[in-house]
Parts: structure tokens; sequence; C-alpha cells
């Protein structure tokens, strides 16, 4: 029984844990966008402000760019767990259909 309580506890820690991870909430932070042009600006928009206003991300010089579903995300973060992250907040985002990561880590 024991047993069987920690592992219920051990799954609701996780589940919070990823909601809280996933949840946006606006903060300052060093993050410096350069838009460029792209065919689909409401897109590119939405994920310049996705990685902005996302306090797990320490993203600099980071630029956007998108054609026909196709995201191409180019600057520098401080580990490759954030270089991942930046990927991984994007994967689900209705017309995004690739993302090339090439964000370099410094």
């Amino acid at each position: 029984m024991n047993r069987f309580k920690l592992t219920i506890a051990l799954v609701s820690f996780c589940c919070l844990f990823l909601l809280a991870c996933a949840t946006k909430v606006s903060a300052a932070t060093n993050l410096a966008v350069v838009s460029s042009v792209a065919t689909q600006p409401n897109l590119q928009q939405t994920i310049t402000n996705t990685l902005r206003t996302n306090p797990n991300l320490a993203l600099s010089d980071i630029r956007v760019q998108v054609e026909d579903g196709e995201v191409d995300l180019y600057g520098e973060a401080q580990t490759g767990f954030q270089r991942a992250l930046a990927q991984k907040f994007l994967e689900n985002m209705d017309g995004v259909k690739i993302i090339r990561n090439k964000i370099s880590v410094i």
C-alpha cells in the first residue's frame, strides 16, 4: 500500500511540474529579438512572443524566420537544455510543420 501511495504521489508531482513548466508566465528576460521578413507574419509574431515571454529561456540575439510553416531559429543559448527547450515550446504550435533549431550554445 505504501508503494502505491508513493507512486501516485510521484506521478502527481511530475504532472504538476510539467504543468508549471508549460505555463506561460510573463517575465523580463534578456531576450533580444530581431524580426525577419516572413510569409507568415502572424505565426512569426506568435513564436517570437512565446520565446520572449518564457522565463525559463535565456536566449540572446534570437532570430525567427518562418516560411510555409517551416521555422528556422537562430541565436545563442546559455545551455543545451535551453536550446532544446526553445524548440520544445514550439513543437505543438498551430501552423508549425518543421523546426530547424540553429541556436548555438555559448
